[in-house]
């Protein structure tokens, strides 16, 4: 999903803060969702505006503010939890120059998967895969958020992503029919991919078929002319974490996910 989110400062004008609502998850959710943001400043200057910024928000209903911090700002994690936030999901940014790209699987493994671009007509099937794939992510995480309605988050995302003709790729899987699998790239800059979302089938979960997807799009890109590959993997999903070490991909940052949530 690429849509932009547009942030207010908090106190205004030009306070330590920036809010911004989330449309597409407060429409999905049925309440409002928010992402914070916290200026360079010192984290004690914060607690006060925050708290109050926290206390403006809509009431009557549930409400869920997001914010992402490095892991070792300690002392900000500190102002965030004394208001209410929780960690929720660490995620890691790995990149791999395409240079430096060595296929890690070869043979007649996987002859029987071919990747290819994907159509409207796969949709269904698309979303059938993202609505059982995801478990270990921020929202399917945090029990105050209902998981049908994360599960749907992600097939509403495929189905955004295909509309906006961004890089979806899937892997028919020719000997069972259907698919096995999916990966999703948008394009931040002309010789990059940035992979947002990949997935599997359940019928291929611990197969070894994600290191082939993985290695299929680092392949694709490459032949398109691409120098590097992007990818932010949750480190509770230790089987891409691995799959991406195979392939060459090394840290290049982190970031830690904290929620704060209302009830009604």
């Amino acid at each position: 999903m690429s849509w932009t989110l547009h942030f207010s400062s908090f106190p205004p004008p030009g306070g330590p803060l920036a809010i911004a609502p989330v449309p597409w998850d407060s429409e999905l959710f049925g309440f409002p969702f928010y992402e914070l943001r916290a200026a360079e400043a010192a984290p004690e200057a914060l607690a006060a505006p925050l708290r109050a910024g926290l206390d403006g928000l809509p009431r009557g209903r549930p409400c869920l503010v997001v914010a992402g911090l490095p892991p070792d700002a300690v002392a900000l994690a500190r102002i965030l939890t004394g208001a209410g936030f929780y960690p929720v999901e660490t995620l890691l940014k790995i990149e791999l120059p395409l240079a430096r790209f060595r296929p890690a699987v070869t043979g007649r493994r996987f002859q029987t998967l071919r990747f290819r671009s994907a159509s409207e007509l796969d949709l269904p099937a698309l979303q059938a895969i993202a609505r059982s794939a995801f478990a270990a992510d921020r929202l399917h995480l945090d029990p105050n958020l209902p998981p049908e309605r994360a599960d749907e988050r992600y097939a509403r995302w495929l189905a955004n992503s295909l509309k906006a003709g961004e890089a979806l790729f899937v892997l028919d899987d020719t000997r069972r029919g259907g698919l096995a699998g999916f990966v999703l790239a948008v394009r931040p800059a002309p010789d990059v991919y940035d992979v947002t979302l990949a997935a599997l089938a359940p019928a291929h979960h611990h197969s070894g078929a994600g290191l082939w997807l993985y290695q299929a799009l680092l392949q694709e890109a490459a032949a398109r002319g691409l120098r590097r590959v992007l990818a932010t993997i949750s480190i509770n999903n230790l089987n891409s974490l691995k799959a991406a070490e195979r392939l060459g991909f090394t840290a290049a940052s982190s970031v830690a996910k904290y929620h704060w949530f209302r009830p009604a």
